[in-house]
């Protein structure tokens, strides 16, 4: 298979076809952007319409295109701890197929890793969410910075991992609180851990899953049991 690429884009795949179809170029030439030694790694969690095939497709011009499946829908986040553990990259940057964030900005959010370990992305904006949706999220933020002591301002967007870390850090999520668990294992363990802001896009095409009932109620799970049984809250933090 060759030496390991300086670079994964890991990007989580469910019902994504649209978006695939318009992103899916624009990925790869961000991915070139931030280093010639890339790859693209899709984890297609049980898509129901043809984002698989199209992915196939993409393949076929572009051998740098990985793609790994569930046999079935696992739900919102299962998808990442796939990715992790088939990522080949000496750096791991999480990106959702809708992109929800302004291209251009790729290449600077990849050049902020320079002293840092793990790179958690700013959006600029929830100008796309309902009040509802906007509410949840206040709450998961007040909930994780209150409980945690962290100072790390969202969670759930963008990030960019050193593959090293997870040589250290044992991560146990599968939904939606898994990037949660990464930021606050990596704070704990001593990480150095950078905030970048980055320009926020709307979703043009699909729907969200992370907003689900079943989503909600098992990040709600996972985020009780993390805190109940895992957290340390003497944490030596290193934050830019």
């Amino acid at each position: 298979m060759g030496p390991a690429p300086e670079l994964t884009v890991l990007v989580p795949v469910y019902n994504e076809e649209k978006n695939l179809a318009r992103n899916l170029p624009v990925l790869v030439a961000a991915a070139r952007a931030c280093s010639p030694n890339y790859e693209i790694l899709l984890v297609d969690d049980g898509s129901k319409d043809a984002s698989r095939e199209l992915i196939a497709a993409a393949q076929k011009k572009n051998r740098r295109i990985r793609l790994r499946a569930h046999a079935r829908n696992l739900g919102p986040g299962a998808a990442i701890p796939t990715g992790l553990f088939w990522a080949r990259g000496q750096w791991i940057m999480l990106l959702p197929a809708d992109l929800a964030c302004a291209p251009a900005q790729i290449p600077d959010f990849f050049a902020a890793r320079r002293g840092a370990d793990l790179v958690v992305a700013l959006r600029s904006d929830r100008a796309d969410y309902s009040l509802a949706r906007k509410a949840l999220s206040v709450t998961f933020l007040a909930l994780v910075r209150g409980l945690s002591g962290s100072q790390i301002r969202q969670f759930n967007y963008l990030q960019l991992y050193r593959r090293s870390i997870f040589d250290r850090l044992q991560v146990n999520s599968r939904g939606v609180f898994v990037t949660a668990e990464i930021i606050l294992r990596a704070e704990q363990a001593g990480f150095r851990v950078r905030q970048f802001p980055m320009q926020y896009r709307p979703r043009l095409a699909g729907k969200a899953a992370g907003a689900r009932p079943s989503a909600i109620a098992r990040c709600g799970l996972e985020m009780t049991r993390f805190f109940a049984l895992h957290w340390n809250q003497k944490t030596d933090k290193v934050i830019d």
